[in-house]
Order: C-alpha cells, then structure tokens, then sequence
C-alpha cells in the first residue's frame, strides 16, 4: 500500500512578522518540508505510513529562506502519533517556528473474530487479521497467532477487538482439585507422592498443594500437566 502525505487544518505557536522588502516565504513549502522530513524518517524502518501534517495559519508571514529548511522532530523517536516538528530557517533572515502532524503506522495485527466471553480459550479460528493504526495502541499488538492457541482472555472481547499481550493469561497446566504428582527433589534424591492441587497453576507458577500421604499442604512449582517440584 503506497503511503500517504496529507493536509489537514491545524494551528501555529509561533507568528512572526515579515521583514519589509523581503518576498515571503510559501506556507506550502513549509508543510512540504515537514512531510519529506517525516517520510524519510519513516521509510528507514516502515512500509505503510500516513503522515497528515497541519495546515499553518494563513496570517503568517516569513521571509523567504535563501537556504534549505531544517526540521526536526521534537522528543519523539521513531515520530509516531502526533508530533511536534521544529522548522528552522537559516538563511539571511532567520527565523523557526513549530509545526504539527499526524503520523500513523500500520500493520497486519490479530483481531477478533467473534465476540467472546471472560475466561474462554482461544482457538486459531477465534481470531483474524486486520491492517490496523498500531500507533495508536499503547499496550501493544499480536502479530501472530502461534503461541496465543490455547490461552485464556483476561476479559469480555467483541468481534473487531484488537487482541494485546495484556489480555491473555496463560495456558492453565493444572486446575483446582486435580490429582497431581508431587516430586521432592535434592541434589541426591528424588521422591515422588500423591496430591491434589488447591489452586489453578500455570507452567512455572508457584501453587499450593495437599500431600495426599501426611495431608500436609506445601507450595510447589508447576512442571508439567498433572506434576509439581518441591525442593528440599
């Protein structure tokens, strides 16, 4: 998809006055050097942009620059979202001013496919690709669906929702009231007995178990499906 470089209506923070005599700087000039500025930042590490940069007030006057615009981002890296871009003359006349865009990155990222409840487990059908304003998601995306089957949504999703890394809980390894297997491990020796789990567990999650033989309950790390570790 070809990038866009788009006009839209803003405002300016600083106005100038011209210097008599002097012909004035093209505001269009202006708006062009920001957005070249933008692209080309931009085309280093992305594909499918569109940059919007702000229209400038048609009160101002600049004296015309006898040497090349400078422009530069402020505080932004990579320039995303909307940004604030310092546009610096140089010339015989020199003056800056602040102009103002709208810069959008987009990516192929999962959605949902169909609205589905707190709690249920995600299967490959359940999602869907979609071109998307990543930009404008601040707690992130999921490119891929390999790694996310089988994992649990944190809440209610409608269809169309963009799927992040903050929704979705792991795979559950053990559930509450499972038969497991308790393994207590040394550096010497190892010794396997009956439990059951009194919580869900996760792989690697530390839970709390019930030791079948002394009914003791101990807390140990989740290993595999139906097994825990104790150290001792």
């Amino acid at each position: 998809m070809s990038n866009k470089l788009q006009v839209v209506l803003g405002c300016l923070c600083v106005l100038p006055g011209a210097v008599s005599g002097v012909e004035s700087q093209p505001l269009e000039q202006i708006r062009e050097a920001v957005g070249a500025y933008l692209v080309s930042i931009l085309h280093r590490d992305y594909r499918d942009f569109d940059v919007k940069v702000a229209a400038l007030d048609p009160r101002l006057r600049l004296p015309k620059c006898s040497k090349p615009l400078a422009v530069a981002a402020m505080h932004k890296n990579p320039p995303v979202g909307n940004v604030s871009l310092r546009v610096r003359c140089e010339g015989e006349h020199p003056w800056t001013i602040y102009a103002k865009a709208r810069v959008s990155l987009f990516k192929q990222v999962l959605v949902m496919a169909r609205p589905l409840p707190k709690g249920a487990r995600l299967t490959a059908d359940a999602v869907t690709l979609k071109r998307v304003d990543v930009s404008a998601l601040r707690r992130g995306y999921v490119e891929r669906a390999e790694g996310i089957v089988g994992r649990y949504l944190r809440r209610r999703l409608a269809q169309g929702d963009v799927l992040t890394p903050d929704l979705l809980a792991a795979a559950k390894v053990i559930r509450k009231g499972e038969s497991v297997t308790i393994r207590a491990v040394s550096q010497v020796l190892e010794v396997r007995m009956g439990g059951h789990a009194l919580m869900d567990g996760e792989m690697g999650q530390r839970i709390r178990v019930r030791n079948d033989r002394s009914n003791r309950v101990v807390e140990a790390v989740v290993s595999g499906p139906g097994e825990v570790r104790v150290l001792f």
